[in-house]
C-alpha cells in the first residue's frame, strides 16, 4: 500500500457492509486506526474482526447517525482517543470543532451520481438529498480550508453491494457503463484513502465521480 495513514484515526459510518466496509478495510490496511460505525453492532463487530485478522487496528462504534444525541455521544467516545474523523451530515457538525483545534481534518462524503444526473428510476428524493449533501461539502471546504481541513464527496455509480443481486433495472443501466462492470467497495476505499492521505491534501470542495464512465440518465 503506497498510501500511508499511520498515526491517523478514521470514523467510517455505515461500515458494517458494502461500500462502508470496503472503505474501513482499505483505510485500516493503509495504517489508520478505524472506528467502524453501523446501526447494527454485530455488523460492525464482524468488520472489526476482519480488519484485526489482517493485522489492522479497529474498534466497533455502533450508533444511529440520524440521532444527533447518539452522534454526539459517539464523538465523545472517539475524542477521548484524540481522533480525526470522516463522516457526513450530523457528523460534520460534531467533528469540525476538534479538527479546527488540531488544524487538520479530512471529511469524505459518500454521494451518488443521482445527485447531479436526472434518472427515470424513481429516486428523485434520494437524488435531491445527495445534491444537498454535495452542496454542504463545497461550503464546508471553502469555510474551513484555512484550518487545514479538506472536504470532498465521492459520487458513486453502480456498485456491487450486499448479496450481489443484479436485477433487470441494474442490467439495463449497466449498458451505459463503458467499463462494463459494477464498481467494487474496495475501489471506493482506495479513493477515500487517497483523499485522507497527505497526497490528497490539495483536493477540496470536489465531487469525484466513481462510476466507470457511466452515461446512464443522460
Amino acid at each position: 500500500m503506497l498510501i500511508d495513514l499511520r498515526d491517523r484515526t478514521a470514523l467510517v459510518t455505515g461500515a458494517g457492509r458494502s461500500v462502508g466496509r470496503g472503505i474501513a478495510e482499505v483505510l485500516a490496511s493503509a495504517g489508520a486506526f478505524v472506528y467502524v460505525n453501523d446501526l447494527h453492532a454485530e455488523r460492525a463487530e464482524e468488520v472489526v474482526a476482519a480488519i484485526e485478522s489482517k493485522g489492522g487496528s479497529a474498534k466497533t462504534l455502533a450508533f444511529d447517525v440520524t440521532d444527533s444525541g447518539a452522534v454526539a455521544r459517539g464523538f465523545a467516545a472517539v475524542e477521548s482517543d484524540d481522533s480525526a474523523i470522516y463522516g457526513s451530515m450530523n457528523l460534520i457538525r460534531n467533528c469540525l470543532p476538534s479538527m479546527i483545534e488540531r488544524r487538520f481534518g479530512r471529511i469524505i462524503q459518500i454521494s451518488s451520481g443521482a445527485g447531479s444526473t436526472g434518472l427515470s428510476i424513481g429516486v428523485s428524493a434520494y437524488g435531491a438529498a445527495k445534491a444537498a449533501a454535495e452542496s454542504l461539502i463545497r461550503h464546508v471546504a471553502v469555510e474551513n480550508g484555512k484550518h487545514g481541513i479538506t472536504a470532498n464527496a465521492l459520487a458513486l455509480g453502480l456498485m456491487a453491494n450486499v448479496g450481489g443481486t443484479v436485477n433487470e433495472g441494474v442490467l439495463r443501466l449497466l449498458k451505459g457503463v463503458p467499463v462494463g462492470r459494477l464498481g467494487e467497495p474496495e475501489e471506493v476505499g482506495l479513493a477515500a484513502a487517497w483523499l485522507a492521505s497527505d497526497g490528497g491534501g490539495f483536493v477540496t470542495g470536489q465531487v469525484i465521480h466513481l462510476n466507470g464512465g457511466s452515461t446512464f440518465g443522460r
